[in-house]
């Protein structure tokens, strides 16, 4: 690469943080909608945990669906806006709106509330957030093609997301609590227009500053006449990607079974509800910290194998918390360290799914950004989802009770929570570091560019 061309790949530092303001932005719809509100049906409410939990698995296997037909209907919308950006401008008002309604749930008896709850849940999740978070996520490959921009942006939105994650987890219950209670519905009320008023404002921020550059000379089929099958079909033919998938389910199948019951976790087995959010952070904040020194790590061993550094440390951190998990100093430590371990995958995994997006036009001829993220998306939100039901599910058959204290709680629910939240990641972190072994994008990469933009020049050179 010249001096010339590296100049003009190189994106600005407001422009990255602008960036990464979408995924904070996204995060606090996020980790409200899929771990909190689980909290305020069942403790303000006092729904049933096993049917939230199923309402939550339905909508997740609807939203997999709701992804990838995004991902479609993205690829073939042109907009002046542009292919990406103009769905950030669209949506930013009425998904922050819709996080509101969420918590809005009126007096109606049990079965009108879980038909609400089930209304309201795919509206934010199946409906608006994949509508706003497929063309953002996907905005990656769209900005530019240089990989290691891509992984510099990436770090920029990774460590905005997880600053988002972190705030959500360790201030929520608080705030909750300081508005009124956990138990009182107008508290969360209130928490939700907050987030949803800063979400709105970091979402324009994003559509305002960042540029879409990545203009394809086509070398292939034309995706604007393709229909979906066919393209279904050619993004099944790229196998990184489909290694890349294999990952997000295995890690979101872990983590929504374990987040999703963290607050019970703390109350159950620690005593102190307010502390969930808080060991929550401990796996998020090392992130935070140490993303930037993620560069140059990647840059000399390659994301794959900085990912796989990270599952064993993970692992470490996991196993060390069987020496005493009724131990919240500890648990502490154990996170922090698992944090660390995690940093590696938070920080690349964006970026390999672009890195894919190129690999799936050099194999196929054609390119698909919307297709191929929005099908990744589908595999985290299917593992997410179906983990989240099945954790609500056993801890439900071991005989909680929602909103009862620990007196009044089955003889199986502390047991059930420490296999849920210590050996569920064990076990999916060791599938992780397998399907890692499986996956040769790094060493391919400089050799897909090189014949791609000897092809994207032919083909420019043919039309003149």
């Amino acid at each position: 690469m010249t001096g010339k061309s590296k100049k003009k790949s190189e994106i600005g530092v407001l422009e990255k943080i602008a960036y990464g303001s979408g995924d904070l932005a996204s995060n606090f719809i996020l980790v409200l909608s899929s771990t909190s509100v689980i909290f305020f049906y069942t403790e303000a409410l006092k729904l049933n945990a096993a049917i939230i939990g199923l309402i939550m698995m339905a909508s997740r296997l609807f939203d997999g669906v709701s992804d990838i037909l995004m991902g479609f209907i993205m690829d073939k919308k042109k907009s002046k806006r542009g292919k990406a950006r103009a769905w950030i401008y669209w949506l930013a008002i009425p998904i922050s709106i819709s996080m509101v309604l969420l918590f809005l749930v009126p007096n109606m008896g049990d079965i009108g509330k879980y038909i609400y709850v089930a209304i309201t849940y795919n509206l934010v999740t199946t409906v608006l957030y994949t509508a706003i978070n497929i063309p953002y996520g996907a905005m990656t490959a769209l900005m530019t093609r240089d990989q290691g921009e891509r992984m510099s942006i990436n770090v920029f939105r990774m460590v905005m997301a997880q600053i988002g994650s972190v705030i959500i987890n360790m201030i929520t219950i608080p705030l909750v609590n300081a508005l009124g209670g956990t138990t009182h519905q107008t508290s969360w009320i209130l928490a939700s227009i907050i987030y949803g008023v800063i979400a709105c404002a970091l979402f324009y921020f994003t559509y305002f500053k960042c540029k879409e550059r990545v203009h394809v000379e086509n070398t292939g089929e034309d995706v604007q006449k393709m229909g979906f099958l066919k393209m279904a079909k050619i993004c099944l033919k790229n196998e990184q990607w489909l290694i890349i998938v294999g990952i997000w389910v295995v890690m979101s199948f872990g983590l929504g079974a374990g987040m999703s019951v963290n607050n019970y976790y703390a109350k159950l087995v620690l005593g102190n509800e307010n502390i969930g959010g808080i060991i929550t952070s401990c796996t998020m904040i090392p992130a935070i910290i140490l993303m930037p020194a993620l560069l140059p790590l990647v840059a000399k061993w390659g994301k794959r194998n900085m990912c796989m550094i990270g599952c064993l440390i993970s692992l470490a951190g996991s196993i060390m918390m069987l020496v005493n998990p009724y131990d919240a100093t500890w648990l502490i430590i154990c996170n922090l360290i698992k944090g660390v371990g995690m940093t590696p995958l938070t920080g690349s995994i964006f970026a390999m799914v672009a890195d894919t997006i190129e690999y799936g036009q050099w194999k196929t001829g054609t390119r698909t950004e919307g297709m191929l993220y929005s099908s990744t998306t589908f595999g985290a939100k299917i593992g997410a989802g179906v983990g989240t039901a099945i954790a609500m599910a056993m801890l439900s058959s071991a005989g909680f009770v929602e909103g009862a204290a620990l007196a009044a709680q089955g003889e199986g629910v502390v047991p059930m929570l420490i296999q849920l939240v210590i050996w569920w990641p064990i076990i999916f972190t060791v599938i992780e570091f397998v399907l890692f072994c499986f996956y040769s994008l790094d060493k391919k990469y400089p050799k897909v560019m090189e014949d791609l933009s000897e092809r994207e020049a032919q083909a420019k050179n043919a039309k003149n």
